[in-house]
């Protein structure tokens, strides 16, 4: 079937009451959908939208739910990125399973970054200084 924009919409199937929804039972025959459980179902619906409006999907919880907290402030401080950096450079970097002018480019990197960062503080505490 070709869907086009000048295809006939079927809209009262979709808008019908619950009366006119039909299914299939078990012997293959069409029955209407009890208005009790349609209902319920519409309520269900409506609740977890809702909801969702609220706190946001489930996912969304579970991934606020999952992410540290940042009680203790110096954990982002420059000092601790430095010495990251350093461990990664000393201890993960020789363990890798990669090739050798991989893994020294890699290195090279994170010195120079580990270079700048201390370049950085040296320059941020003279500037305090100075004040």
């Amino acid at each position: 079937m070709k869907v086009t924009a000048d295809r006939t919409n079927d809209a009262h199937r979709l808008r019908g009451s619950p009366e006119s929804v039909a299914r299939v039972d078990d012997t293959g025959g069409n029955r209407p959908v009890d208005p009790q459980r349609q209902a319920d179902f519409a309520r269900a619906v409506e609740s977890s939208q809702a909801r969702r409006q609220h706190h946001g999907s489930l996912l969304e919880q579970i991934e606020r739910l999952t992410l540290p907290t940042a009680s203790d402030p110096s954990l982002y401080s420059n000092e601790r990125s430095i010495e990251l950096l350093q461990h990664v450079v000393d201890n993960v970097l020789p363990r890798m399973d990669t090739a050798v002018d991989i893994a020294e480019m890699a290195a090279q990197v994170l010195t120079e970054e580990i270079t700048q960062r201390l370049e950085w503080a040296e320059r941020h505490a003279e500037a305090g200084e100075s004040h």
